[in-house]
């Protein structure tokens, strides 16, 4: 069970990811992972308005049940790279018109916290706005 300042790091990245319009609805996920346990957002869950009951507690193997459907990419990313964070957001023109499926659409940025993850993204994005203005 997620500590409340860990419910307000899922809360402010949900919210900013929401503010900026790169989650729409239940798009999107989250997840930390401290070496021991993994906690994801579950699927459905709207990011811009994340409570307690949106967040699961497992491991990085075995049955998550209610977990996005992006469990196994941030799995592998945490197998890859160790504790932090992974945030999965939908920018403009980063899901296909198939969807992608999971790994396949949207962006996903692993980073030492959700806030880093999250800025990331969010820099990204813009710097993709910025160079399609350009032209």
């Amino acid at each position: 069970m997620a500590t409340d300042a860990e419910l307000q790091a899922f809360r402010d990245a949900g919210r900013t990811l929401f503010s900026f319009g790169l989650v729409r609805e239940s798009e999107g996920n989250l997840s930390v992972f401290d070496g021991s346990t993994l906690s994801i957002t579950r699927t459905g869950s709207r990011l811009g308005a994340l409570g307690a009951a949106d967040l699961i507690d497992g491991s990085l193997s075995g049955e998550l049940d209610g977990a996005s459907g992006d469990l196994d990419v941030h799995r592998r990313l945490y197998a890859e790279h160790g504790p932090g964070a992974v945030a999965h957001a939908h920018p403009a023109g980063t899901v296909p018109e198939d969807g992608g499926g999971p790994g396949r659409h949207g962006v996903y940025v692993f980073a030492p916290s959700l806030s880093e993850a999250v800025e990331e993204i969010v820099r990204s994005a813009r710097e993709r706005d910025r160079r399609e203005v350009a032209g």
